[in-house]
């Protein structure tokens, strides 16, 4: 009934990418995975940069049966960027929330927020609907999958 030998994620960046949030970020941070590898950095000036390699299922909920994916639509395919609408907001979200517990120095209304403009930014028409799903249901699934998953990062505040 499951799926057999599916990937745990829809998606790998393969380049880094950066993103002007506007947040009050105080101090540059770098976020590393429970293996070591730089996932995430926050610059002062609000600067977020997701690294090459980050993996990530698009917007949740979404599940596997009988080798079908199941769950939260994507979005079109954005002809400027190539990438379903959704891709970003939810690539820069997924990462913020896996590091909310690890010293992140936003909220989670900061990072729902930022899921939100990112979807702006691509014109995805129903983004308010799935803001309003994040800001329900988002700390409950986080919170769910944080604990099946076992994730454990950690934060480095970055001398420069």
């Amino acid at each position: 009934m499951f799926c057999k030998h599916g990937v745990k994620w829809l998606y790998r960046l393969d380049t880094n990418f950066s993103w002007q949030s506007k947040l009050a970020i105080q101090q540059d941070y770098a976020f590393m995975d429970k293996d070591g590898t730089v996932r995430l950095i926050l610059e002062q000036g609000g600067k977020i940069t997701v690294t090459n390699g980050y993996a990530w299922n698009g917007c949740s909920p979404k599940f596997c049966c009988c080798d079908i994916l199941f769950g939260t639509p994507d979005g079109v395919v954005d002809a400027r960027t190539e990438k379903p609408k959704t891709y970003y907001a939810s690539l820069v979200h997924d990462a913020m929330y896996q590091f909310l517990p690890d010293g992140l120095p936003v909220t989670r209304r900061d990072a729902d927020k930022c899921f939100l403009l990112l979807m702006q930014d691509t014109d995805f028409r129903p983004r308010l609907i799935y803001y309003m799903v994040v800001r329900l249901l988002g700390g409950i699934v986080w919170r769910l999958e944080r604990s099946s998953r076992k994730t454990k990062g950690t934060a480095v505040q970055l001398p420069y």
